[in-house]
């Protein structure tokens, strides 16, 4: 399995808008082609935001993305790991792990001090848990995009 960025892969970016689509944004008022555009927009070179994409035997297994304002409420705290998934038939083998240090290694290469997340409406305590053990920290609570309170975390890098 391997990690790369999408603008190295850029023929897989409709793979990621539909997983993206599919986890966060079908059901709500977000066009498919808005997040289709969004992840075209990430093929073009390595700025932000910027998706990676684990690829297993030239099949992409799984993404993430390093962006800045990621959540409204908080535009003083940059950048954000987002958009963390993982193909449910390879979850459990460290991919979630090796994606989310793609985006540590990235934002510190840029020189920022700490990255952040928020957790989605779904799953929260899993998630919570999933990122305290690596050691992500609770810094506070926000709305986020949709007017929903979340937890903050932050890693220090």
């Amino acid at each position: 399995m391997e990690i790369k960025p999408l603008h190295l892969v850029p023929e897989l970016y409709r793979v990621l808008a539909l997983w993206a689509y599919d986890e966060w944004y079908r059901g709500r008022s977000l066009e498919f082609d808005l997040v289709l555009h969004a992840f075209f927009a990430r093929t073009k070179d390595d700025s932000l935001p910027q998706s990676f994409v684990a690829i297993e035997n030239s099949t992409p297994v799984g993404m993430v993305t390093l962006k800045m304002d990621d959540l409204w409420s908080r535009q003083d705290l940059n950048p954000w790991l987002s958009s963390l998934y993982v193909h449910p038939g390879y979850r459990g083998q460290g991919i979630g792990n090796e994606l989310v240090q793609s985006v540590i290694s990235r934002a510190h290469g840029i020189g920022f001090p700490g990255c952040y997340l928020f957790l989605s409406q779904t799953h929260k305590e899993g998630l919570k848990e999933y990122y305290t053990k690596r050691g992500w920290e609770v810094i506070g609570e926000a709305p986020d995009n949709d007017g929903f309170q979340t937890q903050i975390l932050r890693y220090n890098l």
